[in-house]
């Protein structure tokens, strides 16, 4: 008695697919990407929450899920756009004090913004 392996053709099987071939969906189909992109920054501003690095991570999270190169860095930099009105936010009444602190103040201003862009750069490589 031998069986016949299961049919992998339905849509819904994504556990068998090559990871270059869910990427490959993700970047075309709208509502794929449109969810992967809420997961990407969702979990981006947590892990940037957490440490510098996130931020790194999270440009490259939301460049990986970019159809391409250019899209991904424009992605990153509205992601960090988003982190300083969230850290604007966190700071409360603070933040007109913090932004009379020049020069001080650029550097978080730079690394919000330049540090998405340089992790978006691996969506290059992929």
């Amino acid at each position: 008695m031998t069986s016949s392996p299961p049919d992998r053709t339905g849509s819904a099987d994504v556990i068998g697919t090559a990871p270059a071939s869910v990427l490959e969906r993700v970047r075309t189909e709208p509502r794929t990407h449109a969810a992967a992109l809420a997961v990407a920054v969702c979990l981006g501003l947590v892990l940037a929450w957490l440490h510098w690095v996130g931020l790194v991570v999270a440009g490259a999270l939301v460049g990986l899920v970019s159809p391409g190169l250019r899209r991904g860095i424009l992605t990153a930099l509205g992601f960090g756009v988003l982190v300083l009105i969230v850290f604007a936010l966190s700071l409360g009444r603070s933040a007109w004090f913090v932004l009379e602190m020049r020069p001080v103040v650029f550097v978080p201003v730079a690394s919000a913004i330049g540090l998405p862009v340089f992790g978006s750069l691996v969506r290059g490589a992929v």
